[in-house]
């Protein structure tokens, strides 16, 4: 019999079958918190449900529902490991769901629908409901604070048209186990810009903030057997207030300096320029007279190489290249423009940390303004300053020097 104590002979014997490399990574993603889990040692895989995914959702009946995803062992193990031969294959996960009062009540309820003790430390992805989210994620965030078991690493996304139950019974052809694929979509999108990589730990710091409102990632089903991770979900008071699309989350990424790279598009004569962001640092800050803020204030210094130049020719010429710079913190500064006005005007949400500056810098103009900061925000006309650099243009001109 398999035992967790015996995990990492399994995983080496995974590694010499084919597909050894994701197969590994698999089993790494899933098993590795049972074995830092003492008690959990000598608990034979084969007694244990390993969750790779869960969804939380509210009822039309107020219930909670909660869904998980479970792994099955047999169904990633080699044959050799599990010690049988022939039959058929299992399935690599099946989904389970439960309703309850409360979090805790639909989890241990759960224990009637399937037949081992669920670990939750496995879970690679936990999906909120929409209709969760709009009525407060306060309760839910509560009992994830409170139990041991759950990974504050966990990635935390909010589903947009979809149920988490529908997302998590996805069957994609991407991943064995769906909720693997999912985090992979997070964590793709992020690196191209248009998603926010949120984990349970960040939820938990910007809901005991008030100089920040929290978001989180957006998840949507495009079809049976895809997702799509792109988008904010904003929050007002730990209430959904709304979204930003890929763009809008790409401006307030680059406000917030969590921008981690993306393409971005610059109309120019008969075409488009596109620009690959290496580097990116955005700051906010608010100006204040007269004891009172006055003006919200976004720099951002960004970096980009030329990736596609639509009005084809040699960029040989440095008032080209000051031109496209130009035009490519136009472009940035309109993203994080929309984003801001979006914030401001329909959700009155200061996801930004304007009010963080505000505490650290004048904490006597926040004490006064702390309580009707959602109003005061709303309100306040913006400085939005880019400064893009052109690093490199390709390889089909003769480079030029600046300053030269």
């Amino acid at each position: 019999m398999l035992k967790v104590q015996n995990a990492r002979r399994w995983i080496r014997d995974v590694t010499v079958k084919k597909d050894k490399g994701r197969k590994a990574l698999l089993i790494l993603l899933l098993i590795f918190p049972l074995l830092l889990a003492g008690c959990w040692n000598n608990r034979p895989l084969t007694e244990i449900n390993i969750v790779a995914g869960m969804g939380l959702e509210r009822t039309e009946d107020g219930t909670i529902l909660v869904t998980v995803q479970v792994a099955e062992p047999g169904a990633i193990q080699p044959a050799s490991a599990g010690g049988g031969s022939g039959g058929e294959k299992s399935k690599p996960v099946f989904v389970a769901s439960n309703e309850g009062e409360t979090v805790f009540e639909a989890l241990r309820g759960m224990l009637a629908v399937v037949d081992k003790k669920l670990f939750l430390s496995t879970a690679q992805v936990l999906i909120i409901g929409e209709k969760l989210a709009q009525e407060g994620i306060g309760e839910i965030l509560d009992f994830f604070e409170r139990d041991h078991e759950v990974s504050y690493l966990v990635d935390v996304i909010v589903a947009k048209d979809a149920t988490p139950d529908e997302l998590l019974r996805i069957e994609s052809d991407m991943d064995t186990i769906p909720a693997v694929y999912i985090r992979g979509t997070v964590e793709n999108t992020a690196a191209r810009g248009t998603v926010k990589k949120t984990l349970l730990i960040d939820l938990f710091k910007d809901m005991d903030c008030k100089g920040r409102q929290p978001t989180a990632g957006q998840i949507t089903k495009s079809s049976d057997k895809e997702v799509r991770t792109e988008g904010l979900a904003v929050f007002r008071d730990g209430k959904l207030a709304g979204w930003l699309n890929p763009y809008e989350t790409r401006g307030f990424l680059f406000a917030n300096n969590e921008l981690k790279g993306g393409i971005v598009n610059v109309p120019v004569d008969n075409g488009k320029a596109a620009f690959e962001i290496i580097r990116s640092k955005g700051s906010v800050s608010v100006e204040v007279e007269d004891g009172k803020p006055s003006m919200l204030i976004i720099r951002v210094n960004a970096e980009a190489n030329v990736g596609e130049y639509g009005s084809g020719g040699r960029l040989d010429s440095l008032e080209t290249l000051y031109m496209l710079e130009e035009k490519l913190g136009e472009e940035i500064g309109k993203e994080i423009e929309m984003a801001l006005e979006k914030c401001q005007k329909e959700f009155a949400s200061d996801i930004f940390g304007f009010g963080i500056y505000l505490h650290k810098y004048y904490p006597k103009c926040w004490k006064e303004v702390e309580n009707d900061w959602h109003n005061i925000f709303s309100k306040l006309p913006a400085d939005i300053r880019v400064d893009a650099k052109i690093m490199r243009v390709g390889l089909v001109i003769n480079p030029v020097g600046k300053g030269e």
